[in-house]
């Protein structure tokens, strides 16, 4: 029974489910027309206007990125997706409904939050007012981890005169930009799209005279936003002016919670978290470097300080929110370039009896190293990692890896 068990999983499970966490190779603008119950479907004329308002806010990004590249529209028409909800509901949800919007939409396309290759455009039909008021953020939060959600109304698409301006600041944010403030600059005054400055209101179809643009800030972020702009590059000596002061830390907006979708990867221990430090950070956070200059370089945000260990030996597990197949996992320790790298990793897999089996042992040839495994599916996998004489063992991240494709990237997509 056991054996059986173990094959119907790999068979079963495997097959039906095995690509939900396989992020996008490429991620697209797909505009829909979102028609609750009651409200008309879109006019030929509204479908013009937003085909037109999305190929000129195409052509700005191309402006904004230096000519490099600009976004990718999916080729066929605006969809239309008929609600069996009134609008009513909507206006009851909470966050101006884009989660309930998303969980549909999702649904509708076959997709979940991980492998969604679009940032879904939705003009919500609504005749009476500008709900929902404008809005966007990236599915998974950050940069470069999948899709993403930009909703406006055809209340706004029909009146608003500044209708490109919102929708060239909302993609923004669904392509992963925050408002500028979070860097420390002015909402009112700065020159980003990103801020809430009425001299970049376009008026229909007139720019204005004085449009935002993206700032060093935000042209750091979208080069490493690679799905959506594939090839853009940032080189700090040509984008940041003489004089300008760049915030040092990139912000990255959370993920959202979606009803009916999981919420990511959850990373639990018994090997203690200590100094503050939690084990959750080493999933999908940003990876520190390891760099050994004198300085202590630990961060309790970022990573995870494990209680020392009288067997030497410290444990976690991690629970992936589909079954996934790891075929080479990336394990970045050590903090300062000196303490507490673990020396050695072993590997295991839960199966349906929820009993682990061994899929890997090995040595760690350096704080930052690849351990490649055997072609293996499971969703709870447990790594144990082996401490030097400190006892402890320091983590500043793990990346997993299914072939060429990672799943549940870090939220700022870099290299340690």
């Amino acid at each position: 029974m056991n054996v059986l068990c173990i094959v119907a999983v790999g068979l079963v499970a495997g097959a039906a489910r095995g690509q939900e966490a396989v992020p996008p190779r490429e991620v697209k603008v797909l505009p829909v027309f979102f028609v609750p119950q009651g409200e008309p479907a879109p006019t030929e004329d509204q479908t013009e206007r937003l085909v037109r308002h999305l190929a000129w806010c195409r052509t700005r990004y191309r402006e904004l990125l230096r000519n490099q590249v600009t976004f990718a529209v999916a080729p066929q028409a605006p969809r239309v997706y008929q609600s069996e909800r009134e609008l009513a509901f909507y206006r009851a949800q909470p966050e101006s409904s884009a989660p309930q919007i998303v969980r549909e939409l999702l649904t509708e396309l076959k997709s979940t939050r991980y492998n969604c290759p679009y940032i879904l455009l939705v003009v919500m039909m609504n005749r009476k007012d500008d709900f929902p008021v404008g809005g966007g953020r990236p599915l998974n939060g950050g940069l470069n981890t999948g899709g993403g959600i930009v909703i406006l109304s055809s209340f706004a698409l029909d009146r608003s005169p500044n209708f490109q301006s919102t929708l060239q600041h909302e993609l923004g944010h669904a392509f992963g930009l925050p408002h500028v403030d979070v860097y420390g600059y002015d909402m009112k005054s700065n020159d980003s799209i990103m801020s809430y400055n009425p001299r970049h209101h376009t008026k229909g179809f007139t720019p204005s005279q004085t449009p935002g643009k993206l700032i060093p800030e935000d042209l750091r972020a979208l080069a490493l936003n690679q799905r959506v702009f594939p090839g853009v590059q940032f080189d700090p000596e040509k984008e940041v002016p003489q004089g300008y002061s760049m915030a040092a830390r990139i912000v990255p907006l959370g993920p959202m919670k979606i009803p009916g979708q999981p919420d990511g990867v959850k990373v639990t221990t018994d090997s203690g978290e200590d100094y503050g430090s939690k084990v959750a950070n080493i999933a999908q956070g940003r990876i520190a470097p390891n760099k050994r200059d004198g300085k202590v370089t630990f961060n309790a945000k970022t990573m995870w300080h494990s209680t020392k260990a009288p067997t030497g030996w410290v444990s976690i597990e991690v629970a992936f929110p589909y079954e996934v197949e790891l075929t080479r996992v990336e394990i970045h320790s050590q903090h300062s370039g000196e303490y507490h790298a673990a020396h050695a990793v072993g590997v295991s897999v839960q199966d349906c009896a929820e009993r682990f089996s061994v899929v890997r042992n090995a040595n760690l040839k350096s704080a930052d190293d690849t351990v490649r495994l055997p072609k293996t599916k499971g969703r709870v996998w447990r790594f144990r990692f082996l401490a030097g004489r400190s006892g402890c063992v320091v983590l500043r991240g793990l990346r997993f890896f299914s072939a060429d494709d990672e799943l549940f990237p870090p939220l700022v997509p870099c290299e340690p």
